[in-house]
């Protein structure tokens, strides 16, 4: 008999998640509708809660409900507050403490709807407290009464048994406020915040149901007004502020119940006084200061015991979905969502893939010599170029990157200036033979191409001029036929591709050059354009975004195949002066200029990419 193993070659299979290979990382989620700061929350990365907080005009009651997608008004606190405590599920949580102002012990119990008042507040009235436990078995310790803070700051730790609250006669070891806690009423974690001196601090403490520990060994990255997610035994700390972050880090850290180690993955954007829930393996982080609205996933699938890698044609039956599911590759290609860079700003230049990233340099303003590595869910900022620029060129990989010409503004000055970047810090290397800004880059570290664009500002004059890097010094080589500025180019040193740019006008015109000269290719861009970006090799190529004289930078994407263009699915933000990066199956567009100005990367998947489908009866 005929079975569907014989014909795919495996099994259908009866699993509890979809397959999803083993990653970790943060991802954009929905924004909150009120963007806020110093607000509280519960729940879990699928059913989250938000509420109270301060929008930046003034302290707020505003409560919302979180999918796992997007964010719902749901019903307000009775008391608008900011610097709460809060803890609990979606749909029955608590929210106490905080500044109303002054200082208030109030306590509120959520069932999923609204709100409802406990008479009963805390014993010791305060803010910037940290919480941990659920609705009927709630845990709030530190925080701190009133200024002065040398003497307000507490140690004080205070149980809620779902009516009253009662001290414990178990006090933290490090009075502190702005702190953050995780766990439950017989199992907290109180870590990071500010002591008596001010200074910040990584302290961690364990609580057991009566008594707190201290543990010798701290958060790596000291910081206070943070957040946590997680259990006594598997937390998660991310965010914050310290000295050194005075506006906030992205910094993520794990705690196995005895140490922290830092992640390689920080939130997209750096951010302070914002609250998490969740797990440590599935997180959510959202608000904060600067005043945002920024939601963030992390996430951290550990493999299941009938795990396998997705397979175009696999299906399974999801028993926590009660669905069937196939895995079917996509018909056509489609940009979404990816992470915010840290520092927002276009005229950049990059490298490497999809999940690793490379972006450097750009104007904010003012000009930039920042760099930052994408690991396929959100940017990291690593030590700077030498030299700040924009309109520069770029190639490369995220270990092995290199950066060539550009504009330093102020005085106006074209480059020549060559670094080299080898997944740490940026090297100079030799100049280039012609100084070049609004230029073109392809290749690798060791063997790069640089075309077209200009080295004088008031008169273009190497509008044609390509020049190639052999990993130490530059050459000339031949010209392109078409004279151009502001183009895209993507391949190799032997197999490069030119379309677009400013000839002027507009132009569409492709060529195609094969490591000596430079040949018209018959196919030219549908749309004309500069100031765009582009990814690939010379036979599959994209070309993204740009400046096709409307009034708004366009979204425009097309992919080339080795001979003609061919129109894909926009940008969701049209944009000019953005980078791409990867190839025609998995690319990046990093930065630009628009209207609004575009912050976030845009992640293509193109056609023939597997995704998961639902089977239905239609």
């Amino acid at each position: 008999m005929t079975t569907y193993k014989g014909i795919q070659g495996f099994n259908i299979q009866n699993l509890s998640e979809d397959p999803v290979p083993t990653v970790a990382g943060w991802s954009a989620g929905g924004s909150m509708n009120t963007a806020r700061y110093e607000l509280a929350g519960a729940g879990t990365q699928t059913a989250g809660l938000a509420f109270a907080g301060d929008d930046s005009t003034a302290r707020t009651a505003v409560t919302e409900e979180y999918n796992g997608a997007t964010w719902t008004t749901s019903g307000s606190m009775a008391t608008a507050r900011n610097s709460l405590g809060g803890c609990g599920v979606q749909t029955a949580a608590l929210g106490f403490g905080g500044a109303i102002p002054p200082p208030t012990g109030a306590t509120e119990e959520y069932n999923g709807s609204t709100w409802t008042t406990n008479p009963t507040g805390l014993n010791t009235v305060r803010l910037q407290l940290a919480a941990a436990g659920t609705q009927t078995a709630a845990l709030g310790f530190g925080g701190y009464t009133s200024p002065p803070v040398a003497t307000g700051n507490q140690t004080a730790t205070e149980e809620y048994d779902g009516s009253t609250w009662t001290s414990s006669p178990g006090s933290l070891n490090t009075a502190r406020r702005n702190l953050a806690g995780c766990g439950i009423q017989t199992a907290a974690l109180a870590f990071g915040g500010l002591d008596g001196a001010p200074s910040y601090i990584g302290a961690t403490e364990e609580y057991n149901g009566s008594t707190w520990t201290s543990n010798p060994t701290g958060l790596n990255t000291v910081r206070g007004v943070l957040a946590g997610a997680g259990l006594q035994t598997a937390a998660l700390a991310f965010g914050g502020a310290n000295n050194t972050f005075p506006l906030g880090t992205g910094a993520t850290e794990s705690y196995d119940g005895s140490t922290w180690t830092t992640l390689p993955t920080s939130l997209a954007t750096a951010r302070y006084t914002l609250a998490g829930a969740g797990s440590q393996a599935a997180a959510l982080a959202f608000g904060g200061s600067p005043t945002t609205a920024a939601t963030e996933e992390y996430n951290n699938w550990t493999p299941i015991a009938d795990y396998t890698f997705p397979n175009e044609g696999q299906v399974w039956y999801n028993n926590t979905e009660n669905v069937w599911k196939v895995q079917d590759a996509t018909t056509a290609g489609a940009w979404a969502s990816g992470g915010a860079l840290n520092t927002a700003r276009g005229r950049g230049a990059g490298g490497g893939t999809q999940t690793t990233g490379l972006y450097f340099g750009g104007d904010i303003p003012p000009v930039s010599a920042a760099t930052e590595e994408y690991d396929g869910n959100s940017w990291t900022s690593v030590n700077s170029m030498n030299t700040q620029r924009q309109l520069l060129s770029g190639c490369g990989t995220q270990t092995a990157g290199l950066a060539f010409g550009g504009l330093e503004p102020t005085p106006f000055t074209v480059l020549a200036a060559t670094e080299e970047y080898n997944g740490t810090s940026w090297a100079n290397s030799n100049n280039m033979v012609s100084a070049s800004r609004n230029a073109a880059g392809a290749g690798i570290q060791t063997a790069a191409l640089a075309f077209a664009g200009t080295s004088d500002g008031a008169n273009p004059s190497s509008p044609s001029l390509t020049q190639e890097y052999n990993g130490s010094s530059w050459t000339s080589s031949n010209p392109l036929n078409t004279g151009r500025i502001s183009l895209g180019g993507l391949g190799t040193q032997t197999a490069g591709l030119a379309f677009g740019g400013t000839a002027p006008p507009f132009t569409g015109a492709t060529e195609e050059y094969d490591g000596t000269s430079w040949a018209t290719s018959p196919g030219s861009l549908n749309t004309a354009r500069s100031e765009l970006g582009g990814t690939g090799i010379q036979t599959a190529g994209l070309a993204i975004g740009g400046n096709s004289g409307a009034p708004t930078f366009t979204g425009a994407t097309e992919e080339y195949n080795g001979a003609t263009w061919t129109s894909v699915a926009p940008l969701a933000t049209g944009r000019g002066w953005t980078s791409g990066i990867g190839n025609t199956t998995a690319a990046l567009a990093v930065g630009g200029e628009g209207t609004p100005a575009p912050t976030s990367t845009e992640e293509w998947t193109g056609a023939g990419a597997l995704t998961t489908k639902t089977i239905t009866v239609s």
